[in-house]
């Protein structure tokens, strides 16, 4: 049916199921303008969304997921079973039952991948944006090898429940040739990107290569619908159908709810004559495999010719389906920015430890590139646990409903040893290296030689620290063995012994060679002809003899900064000397200055049993909720920890509601434009909402802020895939400032969250790309307790978190993130 609206246009109808459906819009002259695709075709996609642990323990988990390979080749042998598909969600499960796999099962396997019946994906698992894409990159190498060997050619990947991978993930599936990703975001304190799902997109690298992108619809969508039969109803089946399916008609509940899932989309602008949707065995995560959905889509095809039809699909024949159907899809660059980044935060003493495994992973690298070969057992194996340590999943999905039970204990541990346990290989790789290049792995002597590798790409000053293991050592004398040029050096108290910093200058990757003996402690005796000590050895005169002491309790100036603080007023000023401007960003908490912030646990109309669970399910994609509270610490006391030759350090004591002890500790180094600084917590335990920041915001001119997670720096809030998180972000080393006078590094090697925006309750706006998006403040998130489901709520412990800020010349921002990501390397000493 044509309807006539004006002598221009008209609209176009068809009769479909006694209802007439709007396809498009007809000029006069009888030329179509816009014409509506109907859709015909659903593709299903039947997958075990793969969680390393949420529903049970995590080797049963592995078990379990390769077992389900072993079902389908068993389903396969059947003639009746051809058109039953099963897809791989991720690479590792295939790892798994490779490992385990007999030599026939091996080949029927890779046979069904040839023929399309099994589909393959090439993401590793589900991953947060902790993962190391230098790792992921390494093993998807083994994979493509693997699988180019049997003459097959993988070219698709899939991620499900996640709300996005990192530009690093991403290039590494580009360089491996994988064409096409399907997604399926859980919206679940989280949300596709493009203010709508059902959609697709070329996302594109800074070097043009593209990877077709399905943004599709949760993972579960096919198990809402009715492609497998639910017989519990659940809080997706509410949402989506606002009703209790009829289970005593499943063929036609399903067609009632197809119905209404398809006119949804094509009222909502949906332009594609085919629709994707997953369904698992289960209405639950790893599910199984099962028959049940090939017989409910062949019944339903039989019942409904001639409505929408519905075909299992391998990911393989996905992409082949539809690739030519999406040429035109438009092109997106920039970040696919992870809701649910913010679940790292409730194991912050993992995350530093599991930095820090991947650190000493890659100096072994550096240090000796051909280590993997060397001892292949154990590099092997610390990739396996950093790898499954960066997996999303963390803990039992009732990690706070049910803290007491065992199950989340033991699941919580086993979490907990991959980060151990990738800590403990990279140690053992990075002791055999050192002791291959002539460590004698003994620092007890106060007399001996040191080698100083540079295992960085940066020539400059950097300074050097090595430890004996004596509290006896008072003064020392530091050689250069080449040069015999005696260093300055200062000696620090350390726990069991002392450390001897100096500082000199290296060229990228050089070695340098130094002796070291005691010698006679320096006398402390003062100047009793100069006034500015007392004789109970405070230094509180204004003098010239020594113009620092007195006004540490107020200030600290080098050549490249000035800081200003008081007991009360906390950090008045932070002075860059190179410009003479005060860095601190008004009208925000300073610079230096830790935060608590806290949701209390009450009774509401949202949360009417006072429940720590449902608190926290109502914070929707908010960190807080409606009541929430913060404070700024408060100093309490300051304190001139050490001054020497090297650096000066000043810890600054605060009063922080949530801790029973906290402390900001800076190192201000003389001939260095850095400083190292750390945030020192005995955090305790509450079932509230909580929060701890400590704020990195400064005011530059013309002031640009990026972050990195794995090849290509971005701008917050500016460089993202449209419709993304803007709330926080993860970055792998901590983030640059540039600006029209340079840029400024910091470093962040033992946290990776960053919160940017008000400390408040408020609206969530999605990524627009606009420029003042970049200009909001930003808090290194230290830690945080805001899930319900799998993240622990208790944040107690005692620990420190290090950063540092580093002045830089660097204008461009490619060159300033190549300086910040060698920074996280220190110059590395052998004992010979």
């Amino acid at each position: 049916m044509i309807v006539q609206i004006n002598s221009v246009l008209s609209f176009f109808y068809i009769l479909l199921n006694n209802k007439f459906k709007f396809l498009g819009l007809i000029s006069a002259k009888g030329m179509i303008l816009i014409m509506k695709n109907k859709i015909n075709t659903m593709y299903i996609v039947h997958h075990s969304h793969t969680d390393i642990g949420y529903t049970d323990l995590q080797e049963r988990i592995i078990t379990v997921q390769a077992n389900y390979i072993n079902t389908v080749l068993e389903i396969m042998k059947k003639p009746e079973n051809q058109k039953f598909r099963w897809n791989c969600e991720t690479y590792y499960c295939v790892e798994v039952f490779l490992k385990q796999a007999t030599e026939q099962q091996k080949k029927e396997f890779f046979q069904l991948v040839k023929e399309n019946k099994i589909g393959l994906s090439a993401t590793y698992l589900n991953f947060n944006d902790l993962v190391d894409y230098q790792i992921i990159d390494e093993r998807l190498d083994e994979m493509v090898k693997n699988f180019n060997n049997r003459g097959i050619n993988p070219k698709t990947a899939m991620i499900a429940d996640i709300n996005g991978i990192s530009m690093g993930q991403r290039d590494a599936l580009i360089n491996h040739g994988i064409e096409f990703l399907f997604t399926n975001i859980h919206c679940h304190h989280g949300m596709y990107p493009l203010y709508q799902n059902q959609t697709a997109y070329f996302w594109e690298n800074e070097a043009g290569k593209k990877i077709l992108v399905w943004n599709g619809e949760h993972y579960n969508l096919g198990n809402v619908l009715g492609i497998k039969p639910n017989q519990i109803k659940n809080y997706m089946t509410t949402m989506y159908q606002g009703k209790k399916d009829d289970y005593s008609n499943s063929i036609k509940t399903l067609k009632d709810n197809l119905d209404k899932y398809i006119r949804e989309c094509e009222e909502n602008g949906y332009n594609y004559d085919f629709i994707i949707s997953s369904v698992s065995g289960a209405f639950t995560d790893n599910a199984p495999p099962n028959l049940d959905i090939l017989e409910t889509i062949e019944k339903y095809n039989q019942q409904y010719p001639d409505s929408v039809q519905l075909k299992m699909v391998s990911l393989q024949e996905l992409y082949q389906l539809i690739k030519n159907k999406l040429t035109d899809a438009p092109v997106y660059r920039g970040d696919l920015t992870d809701w649910w980044a913010n679940g790292i935060g409730a194991a912050p003493y993992l995350v530093k430890h599991y930095k820090d495994a991947v650190r000493k992973y890659h100096l072994c690298q550096r240090l000796d590139p051909e280590i993997k070969d060397k001892y292949p057992k154990q590099a092997k194996k610390a990739q396996d646990n950093i790898l499954l340590y960066a997996e999303h999943t963390s803990g039992h999905s009732a990690t706070v409903s049910n803290p007491y039970e065992t199950m989340v204990s033991n699941l919580e541990i086993r979490k907990n040893s991959y980060a151990s346990k990738a800590h403990e290989y990279s140690s053992f790789l990075l002791n055999r290296v050192t002791e291959n290049m002539g460590d004698i792995m003994r620092y007890y002597n106060t007399e001996g030689q040191i080698k100083v590798i540079n295992p960085t790409n940066l020539s400059e000053k950097m300074p050097v620290e090595f430890y004996i293991e004596t509290q006896a050592l008072k003064n020392a004398r530091v050689v250069n063995i080449k040069t015999e040029e005696k260093m300055k050096i200062q000696i620090s108290d350390h726990p069991r012994g002392v450390l001897i910093s100096f500082i000199d200058e290296f060229k990228a990757h050089e070695t340098k060679q130094y002796r070291y003996e005691e010698i006679p402690a320096i006398s402390e005796s003062i100047n009793t002809r100069k006034a500015y000590i007392g004789s109970e050895k405070v230094r509180d005169i204004v003098n010239d003899y020594d113009s620092v002491s007195y006004k540490l309790p107020y200030e600290f100036e080098n050549k490249w900064f000035k800081l200003t603080y008081s007991i009360g007023n906390g950090i008045t000023s932070f002075i860059n000397k190179n410009t003479g401007k005060d860095m601190l960003l008004k009208g925000t908490i300073p610079f230096f200055t830790p935060i608590y912030e806290y949701t209390p646990i009450r009774k509401s109309k949202d949360n009417p049993t006072a429940s720590p669970f449902t608190e926290r399910q109502i914070l929707g994609r908010n960190i807080r909720g409606k009541h929430a509270e913060y404070f700024a610490g408060k100093i309490k006391e300051i304190n001139n920890n050490e001054r020497g030759d090297i650096f000066t350090t000043i810890e600054f004591v605060y009063d922080l509601p949530g801790t029973i002890n906290c402390a900001v500790i800076m190192k201000f180094f003389d001939d260095i434009p850095k400083i190292d600084f750390k945030l020192q917590l005995g955090k305790t335990i509450n079932t509230d909402i909580e929060s701890i920041y400590l704020p990195l915001s400064l005011d530059l001119e013309e002031k640009q802020l990026y972050i990195k997670k794995g090849t290509e720096e971005f701008r917050p809030g500016v460089d993202q895939i449209p419709g993304t998180c803007m709330e926080y972000y993860v970055s792998d080393v901590g983030l640059t400032y540039t600006s029209k006078d340079g840029s400024i590094l910091i470093s962040t090697p033992d946290t990776s969250l960053m919160y940017m925006g008000e400390m408040k309750h408020h609206p969530i706006k999605l990524c627009d790309k606009a420029q003042e998006n970049n200009q909001r403040p930003i808090y290194s998130w230290i830690m945080n307790n805001t899930w319900e489901t799998n993240f622990s709520m208790d944040l107690s412990g005692f620990n420190e978190f290090r950063y540092s800020l580093t002045l830089s010349n660097h204008k461009n921002i490619k060159d300033s993130f190549k300086k910040l990501e060698e920074l996280q390397y220190k110059p590395q000493i052998l004992n010979i």
